[in-house]
């Protein structure tokens, strides 16, 4: 994996977020995407808000982390990535973490922050994004993210999805959303979800 640079550090010290490109070594990309389809088809399972208060309104898919995805997350590689970025020595939350899938016209996640004590930190591991061909990204493939609690504060990233980019989010204290899914687009990711390292 790529090595945290001062780059990335001062991108999540101004913003809460940092962006990386072409993160991943390219057997470990290939190995999380094709375990992300092998999960996407044996069982899947649809996240779709009913409404009730302090639900989160989503519409999407999730799948279950593999022996590839657990192995990512739990690297000294991946830890060492995340200390360096965001300062903290952290761990992966392993009932927070999964598969998701935007790939059904319309799928979106409403405006939220992580849960603090399962969610400090998110990683998002873009594995397989699409759009037609010749058409800029729509809405759908962008994640919002905003300086506090609400979208009533500064918007400080519009993060378009990339296949092999790696966003790190202080998704439990910065509200960030994704907007409806447009025909022919679709994103395959890994939510990887952190906690600060030895807390109980």
């Amino acid at each position: 994996m790529i090595a945290a640079g001062t780059d990335f550090a001062q991108q999540f010290a101004a913003r809460g977020v940092a962006v990386i490109d072409a993160a991943l070594p390219t057997p470990l990309w290939e190995a999380l995407r094709a375990e992300a389809g092998a999960e996407r088809q044996a069982k899947a399972w649809s996240l779709k808000s009913s409404g009730n208060p302090g639900e989160i309104n989503q519409e999407n898919l999730r799948g279950h982390l593999g022996p590839v995805a657990r192995a990512y997350l739990s690297s000294a590689d991946t830890a060492g990535l995340l200390l360096g970025v965001t300062g903290r020595p952290l761990e992966p939350s392993w009932s927070a973490s999964c598969y998701t899938y935007y790939d059904i016209p319309g799928s979106y996640m409403g405006e939220h922050c992580d849960k603090f004590d399962a969610c400090r930190i998110a990683l998002l591991t873009y594995l397989d994004v699409r759009r037609p061909e010749g058409q800029p990204p729509g809405p759908g493939l962008q994640l919002h993210v905003f300086r506090g609690d609400n979208s009533g504060t500064e918007l400080v990233a519009r993060i378009t999805a990339r296949s092999n980019r790696v966003v790190i989010l202080n998704g439990g204290e910065q509200a960030h959303f994704r907007p409806p899914l447009g025909q022919g687009e679709s994103v395959v990711m890994l939510a990887g979800c952190f906690r600060v390292a030895g807390a109980a």
